[in-house]
């Protein structure tokens, strides 16, 4: 089903004879990331994952193609650890733009968001850590979505995650132990990003005031994940429809 893991001392050759290390991004006791560059201006992440690790996530990642997921190229195994190259989203993220803009703009970002999404949930894979920091507008203004540390496989047998993950703020109820993370625990904090744009604070401080919006926010952000939607293209079908009613 997943491409193996290609040899990691021969693609260290061709990786190191063109790229060097201009950056380091993240630097753990469980993985690093660094920055790649070569002389043309050409730019990738190397991830590390040191063992033990599972990265199952990341190999099913290599199969996705959607311009609105950032592309994992090559997985190689080395011996104490996973090596993981991947697209490096040159732009600015959410969390860098002005909030409180026009509801239109926050509604367009978001459906973008949700064609991501909904090529993740196709795989079974849930996010678990989307925030303002892990959404890039690239320098093309493509939306994409980074950075799956926290990611998971949804397995229908399982009653609940292994581990607890997730931001505070935007992290739904079930992350912290209640039920197992799904696809509606993503949308859940897609709706949190999407007042926050809006309005400039969390939801609980107060909510987008346009009707058609606080509707879908409101469904969203129940406490219950089967009173939300079901999947990340129903929400962007009921965001297009409240679209016509933006600002």
């Amino acid at each position: 089903m997943f491409d193996a893991c290609v040899d990691y001392k021969e693609l260290e050759d061709i990786i190191s004879d063109r790229f060097t290390v201009t950056n380091y991004l993240v630097k753990k006791s469980s993985h690093e990331k660094v920055l790649l560059s070569d002389d043309k201006g050409h730019q990738l992440v190397r991830t590390t994952i040191f063992k033990p690790a599972d990265i199952e996530v990341y190999k099913i990642l290599q199969n996705i193609n959607s311009e609105n997921v950032c592309s994992i190229y090559e997985i190689a195994e080395a011996d104490d650890a996973y090596i993981i190259y991947e697209e490096f989203c040159e732009g600015v993220t959410l969390e860098d733009l002005d909030h409180n803009m026009g509801e239109r703009e926050a509604v367009d970002i978001v459906m973008n968001i949700c064609k991501g999404l909904y090529a993740l949930h196709q795989c079974s894979i849930v996010h678990r850590d989307l925030k303002p920091e892990n959404i890039i507008i690239t320098d093309d203004n493509t939306i994409k979505i980074i950075d799956f540390d926290s990611a998971r496989l949804y397995k229908k047998s399982n009653d609940g995650d292994t581990t607890v993950l997730g931001t505070i703020g935007y992290a739904a109820p079930e992350q912290f132990g209640f039920l197992q993370s799904d696809n509606r625990t993503d949308l859940y904090s897609l709706c949190v990003i999407l007042n926050m744009l809006i309005t400039g604070v969390h939801p609980s401080v107060k909510m987008c005031e346009n009707k058609h919006i606080k509707k879908i926010l409101q469904k969203c952000l129940s406490i219950n994940p089967s009173e939300r939607y079901n999947d990340a293209n129903e929400l962007n079908t009921a965001l297009a429809k409240a679209r016509r009613w933006c600002k």
